[in-house]
């Protein structure tokens, strides 16, 4: 276990442990995590767990923060450890049942959660975490659990929803991000205290809408199956003949990308390109005419708000869950999810009119300010201050 100390061992704040599985990557639990974590810092003494080290970190975390890991490699490089380790790493975990756990593990974990005592609150971000932090916590630890998915995705085969159900007895809460996530687990889980709070936009949003024309729909996302990249491609492949002066820009990487790249060339499609990751997403943001997302099922969906927050409107299909809760008649168009036409027209409507554009555009930015990074905290920092109350 390896861990960044920063000599405060006598700090009075209350602390707030967060524990992901790894603080690395770019996923959206890593960029919610020390997102929060980092505007925390100003009030709490904010440490964060990751179970493993990834190495380079895509997101930065406020030097404020202390960071622990459990295993100082990462997933993949499990074979580079000290053979004792190694043995270790091989060997089931005795709590949980994914590939991620093992009797390594299992010890560091234990030693790392069994730091804390009364006053302290952790806050796990995953569902096998939920359920192994039930398991070692001291019982006057308080344990939030943080879903980053929503309750249909759990409800399928592996999706964490067993483990959810062990650990709700002992949470002292259970963060979701939408209402409708919330309704589904007060009616499986009546006595248990399930709270919404949305994330946080990462950084300020302007003042006033960018002016803009530069006839350009962004989506964006890992290219991987979950977010049907291949039909938004199959959608412009009607758009492009009809609008050969607009682009479509795809942000990301994944394993699909050589996949999603065939599909562009075979169906002779010029005008839409596979971009890779952007090192300044409010600026493809803000340059947009569209925001478009075309995945299977979300959690609250971040890059719907970062584009709200530019004055970007967004076209999506209205998939389990999330964008139904974030996308209006008055910031964009929902279409009906997996309908594939239906993502076509409504994109067409909106590039075919700047007008709209404009108008939808200036109310998404409006609506964006209540995933202020500020607004956000102030609901966590409500919830801690009831939980010590």
């Amino acid at each position: 276990m390896t861990r960044r100390a920063l000599g405060r061992p006598n700090d009075p704040r209350p602390r707030v442990v967060f524990v992901v599985l790894s603080i690395h990557g770019r996923s959206g639990v890593s960029r919610a995590v020390t997102n929060i974590a980092g505007a925390l810092a100003a009030t709490h003494r904010v440490e964060i767990i990751s179970v493993y080290d990834g190495g380079s970190r895509a997101f930065a975390i406020d030097p404020r923060i202390e960071v622990t890991y459990v295993v100082p490699v990462g997933f993949r490089q499990l074979d580079t450890l000290p053979w004792r380790s190694r043995r270790q790493a091989h060997r089931r975990s005795r709590f949980l049942e994914e590939k991620y756990y093992s009797a390594l593990t299992d010890a560091g974990l234990s030693a790392a959660l069994g730091r804390y005592g009364p006053g302290d609150v952790v806050i796990t971000a995953r569902p096998s975490l939920h359920r192994f932090a039930a398991e070692v916590l001291a019982p006057e630890v308080t344990l939030v659990g943080w879903d980053h998915l929503n309750f249909p995705a759990r409800k399928r085969p592996g999706g964490g929803l067993k483990a959810i159900r062990q650990a709700m007895p002992r949470m002292a809460a259970f963060v979701v991000l939408t209402e409708a996530d919330r309704r589904d687990y007060a009616r499986k889980h009546p006595e248990a205290r399930i709270v919404v709070i949305r994330n946080a936009i990462p950084w300020s949003a302007p003042a006033e809408r960018a002016a803009r024309d530069t006839r350009t729909v962004v989506a964006a996302g890992r290219l991987a199956p979950v977010k049907g990249f291949d039909r938004l491609i199959d959608a412009w492949a009607v758009l492009a003949p009809e609008a050969p002066d607009w682009r479509c820009r795809i942000l990301g990487m994944g394993p699909l990308h050589d996949e999603l790249q065939d599909q562009i060339v075979r169906l002779g499609l010029t005008t839409i390109e596979l971009a890779g990751n952007s090192d300044d997403m409010p600026g493809e943001l803000r340059g947009a005419e569209v925001f478009a997302m075309s995945s299977h099922h979300e959690g609250l969906p971040m890059t719907i708000i970062e584009a709200l927050s530019q004055g970007t409107p967004v076209v999506s299909f209205d998939c389990p869950r999330g964008p139904g809760e974030l996308v209006t008649e008055t910031n964009g168009r929902l279409v009906p999810d997996g309908d594939v036409p239906a993502l076509t027209a409504a994109l067409r409507e909106l590039m075919g009119s700047k007008e709209l554009r404009d108008r939808l555009g200036t109310q998404a930015l409006q609506d964006s300010r209540q995933y202020d990074i500020d607004h956000v905290a102030e609901v966590w920092r409500r919830l801690l201050a009831d939980l010590a109350g």
